[in-house]
């Protein structure tokens, strides 16, 4: 196994100027390998590698471009967090486990795409999420997600610092966890069915907009607003 970290990573950035390519020795791209590499807009990722280590990629400001290929089984926690212009993302069928935080406060990502042959993850009916297919979860949405009518629960921090206005909750929906829309801070209107029997901490914490319809409504499922 060959582990791609920090001190090489950093070198292929100095080779590479804002394009980086991986050799296709690298099995493993290590904790924080390319952490804070602002100057970094695009990587190719060769078939080689098997694991994008935790905090990978964390706070490449400028990286826009980034193609996971289909050898990478596992992505670990907070592997693109706070890669604030990243656009895009494919999970390809290969992933078998996406850690915590994977894409958080990546603010322009408008497009989620599982492959359709993954076998724990979906994208059913192109809905712009990360759903883990077993558990019908939603674990990771963007701006321009439709939650669809076949999700049970949507995650911890799943929705969390999305550029969105309004959201419709379907009623095939139970259980909302903690964080899930945190920090929404265009969100106005909610709509929250009866099959909501469960909603966490601070789900709506830094979402300043919110309609006193939508609080009231929320109120009723025994959401606390004093506390955000």
């Amino acid at each position: 196994m060959t582990i791609l970290d920090e001190k090489t990573a950093k070198e292929l950035l100095n080779n590479g100027g804002s394009h980086v390519v991986i050799p296709d020795f690298v099995t493993e791209i290590g904790e924080n390998a390319f952490e804070d590499c602002e100057e970094m807009t695009s990587v190719v990722i060769p078939n080689s590698v098997r694991k994008i280590g935790k905090g990978a990629f964390r706070w490449c400001d400028h990286l826009i471009s980034v193609v996971i290929p289909n050898s990478v089984e596992k992505i670990e926690d907070f592997a693109f967090i706070n890669c604030a212009q990243l656009k895009s993302v494919i999970i390809p069928d290969s992933v078998t486990e996406i850690g915590e935080n994977v894409f958080h406060c990546c603010f322009e990502l408008t497009s989620i795409t599982v492959d359709k042959n993954n076998p724990r993850y979906d994208s059913r009916g192109d809905c712009n999420a990360i759903i883990e297919t077993a558990t019908n979860t939603l674990i990771k949405g963007c701006s321009s997600t439709i939650i669809p009518d076949t999700v049970t629960t949507i995650g911890k921090n799943a929705l969390e610092n999305c550029d969105m206005t309004s959201v419709v909750i379907p009623n095939s929906v139970t259980k909302i966890e903690d964080y899930a829309f945190c920090c929404c801070q265009d969100l106005i209107s909610i709509v929250i069915p009866d099959s909501v029997t469960q909603i966490g901490n601070a789900v709506f914490c830094g979402c300043p907009k919110i309609s006193e319809k939508s609080k009231k409504r929320l109120k009723e499922l025994g959401y606390d607003f004093d506390g955000d």
